[in-house]
């Protein structure tokens, strides 16, 4: 899924780079997002470590990198 904007880009690159060969060791890519860009993160594959949060001004997420690599395995 890839997006036009300049933070897509770049997330996609992290995770293109990512599915390559991880050495590193990672496996998630996690953010304290402002509330008015959650809507970024959710389009770029991004989801909520919890609700408890919902009402604080900013919101944990995080991506599961694994899925870019079973992604890449399918296609």
């Amino acid at each position: 899924m890839i997006f036009a904007g300049f933070g897509s880009i770049i997330l996609d690159f992290i995770k293109r780079e990512y599915a390559k060969g991880n050495r590193a060791g990672c496996r998630f890519i996690t953010v304290d997002a402002y509330r008015d860009v959650t809507k970024f993160y959710e389009m770029n594959g991004f989801e909520y470590f919890t609700t408890l949060d919902i009402l604080d001004s900013t919101r944990l997420m995080y991506f599961d990198l694994k899925n870019v690599k079973e992604q890449l395995k399918d296609s």
